[in-house]
């Protein structure tokens, strides 16, 4: 058994099925978990050593700037506009833990009543799938704007087993009103903001990984606020529920999915047993695109959410030709009562017709009786070409739907999920945000989103995202998604604030029929000499 972050666990099993031989790694027994939670217990996944920073930094803070802010005379019914990483929830980003509600010990309990807390638990805990993501990079962003008041680098990030010695790097926030974050747990260097910083919500602030007290990369988001008397202070859940009954701190609020969905996949000669040896579950395996037809078996590799007790698995094999060739039948994937909100196993599968059949096979698997992959396995001989397959198509989104001036912009990456390359590649995306030729933000991330700060653009400008997939060596189609801010620009088509020449060879490169243009002055679906005379008489 594996603890990941705060009390997550991977179980996987062992079962030989006549000539198919699906081989896990054993579980341990659930004893570990309860050792687990004795072991953290108040500890919050901040160390002593993060406590002791932070005692010091906040003094130091004080000392220079003066208090923090405190409860105006209303109510901060502020919410969240995101999840503060550049990723999209429940799809490439879990959330693993959630803030303890109960305050009994032993009987901690999440938002919705769920078990995915535990004892003292006081922040979210939002994962990433690998270590390699994190050294591809996945953003932490200001969800509010604020000023910072407290930071910390300079420490490993790689951490793979709970040391409650250990410091992380962090940045704590004072977003106004009385209300105090901390993001823990960041990429050494990755920490970009200085005390005293004034942030605008949006803006990057460092990057997720594994340091201080923590076995997984992870964003540790822990929110306080004001309880409503003098001088005191609430441990703070934005997520409603049954059994956390109150207006939702979200914009909009996530649901969390129910039922075994994939995540990750992929497949490969290479022994996973002995790559999963020290059972470091945290660790990219390496897989293939292209299976030699002289193979010694092949195995899987998969990441999935709520794998619920006793759920089973089968796959069903069917050769180029549409032949079903095996079916594995009703196996057991979890044989237990435990419910696991993210879960990491593998499968080894020997038989004749993989040595003997080449071709681009389908493999169909389903998971309690429910759709959960079909994908192509291609079989290869000594003399068929391999080549390098791009990243598959992906399409894209700008939010809010009706942008203003005074939003912060989420651009949200849709693609085929774990099929999103052919290779199992790693994918990860460059993001450019434009107005006009002028860049306004540009970052490869391997997160499904990204966020653009509140920034001083002009009412009415085009917004662009334009979104590059890569598997690290080629890059797949770019998509691009434009948004126009609500008010009109009179012609300052690149935010510059001034209208020259500039932006007149803009509109005249849009000239024609066109939808969120820039130079559609008028906003009557087409740049024609009206939009001409608007741009000349705001000349200057």
């Amino acid at each position: 058994m594996k603890n990941l972050l705060c009390a997550t666990i991977i179980l996987t099993t062992t079962a030989v099925f006549a000539d198919i031989e699906v081989k896990q790694k054993p579980a341990n027994g659930l004893a570990g978990i309860a050792e687990f939670h004795e072991h953290v217990h108040g500890a919050n996944c901040v160390s002593a050593k993060d406590r002791a920073n932070m005692r010091r930094g906040l003094q130091s803070y004080i000392r220079d700037f003066g208090p923090l802010s405190q409860a105006g005379t209303y109510v901060d019914d502020r919410k969240y506009p995101f999840f503060p990483v550049g990723a999209r929830e429940w799809e490439d980003l879990i959330m693993s833990n959630y803030v303890d509600l109960n305050p009994e010990e032993d009987a901690h309990q999440a938002w919705d009543c769920g078990s995915y807390s535990y004892d003292g638990h006081k922040g979210i805990d939002a994962l990433i799938f690998t270590f390699e993501h994190q050294s591809v990079g996945v953003p932490i962003v200001a969800p509010l704007d604020g000023t910072v008041y407290m930071t910390h680098d300079g420490e490993p990030d790689q951490n793979t087993v709970w040391d409650p010695d250990t410091a992380s790097n962090y940045v704590a926030i004072d977003h106004g009103q009385g209300r105090y974050v901390w993001y823990l747990h960041m990429k050494q260097g990755s920490v970009n903001v200085e005390v005293g910083q004034e942030v605008k919500a949006g803006e990057q602030i460092g990057l997720v990984a594994s340091s201080g007290y923590s076995n997984w990369p992870h964003l540790h988001f822990e929110s306080w606020v004001p309880s409503g008397v003098e001088d005191e202070w609430v441990n703070y859940e934005p997520y409603a529920g049954d059994c956390n009954v109150q207006p939702s701190g979200w914009l909009n609020q996530i649901a969390v999915p129910i039922g075994a969905e994939c995540k990750e996949f992929g497949i490969t000669t290479a022994n996973l047993n002995d790559f999963f040896e020290d059972e470091e579950y945290m660790w990219h395996p390496p897989l293939e695109g292209y299976i030699p037809l002289d193979n010694d078996g092949v195995w899987m590799w998969t990441i999935a959410t709520d794998i619920g007790p006793f759920s089973n698995y089968r796959m069903r094999f069917y050769d180029p030709n549409g032949v079903l060739q095996h079916d594995s039948g009703t196996n057991w994937l979890n044989s237990s009562w435990t419910s696991y909100r993210f879960f990491v196993t593998w499968f080894y599968w020997d038989f004749s017709e993989l040595n003997t059949i080449p071709g681009t096979w389908t493999v169909d698997m389903i998971v309690n009786g429910d759709p959960y992959l079909n994908f192509p396995m291609t079989i290869v001989t000594p003399e068929d070409p391999t080549p390098n397959r791009v990243p598959e198509p992906i399409s894209a989104t700008i939010a809010p739907y009706f942008p203003t001036v005074d939003d912060t912009l989420t651009c949200s990456v849709l693609t085929p999920g774990a099929l999103d390359d052919l290779d199992w590649d790693l994918v990860r995306y460059e993001y450019t945000w434009s107005v006009g030729d002028n860049i306004l933000r540009q970052v490869e991330s391997a997160g499904l989103a990204d966020h653009l700060p509140r920034l001083e653009v002009c009412p009415g400008a085009v917004l662009t995202c334009t979104v590059v997939p890569s598997d690290g060596t080629a890059s797949g189609e770019p998509f691009v998604v434009t948004k126009r801010l609500e008010g009109v620009s009179h012609g300052d088509l690149n935010c510059d604030g001034v209208i020259n020449v500039s932006d007149l060879l803009a509109l005249i490169a849009q000239w024609g029929s066109c939808e969120e243009c820039g130079g559609d002055l008028n906003d009557n679906g087409v740049v024609d000499v009206n939009d001409l005379l608007i741009l000349i008489a705001y000349w200057g």
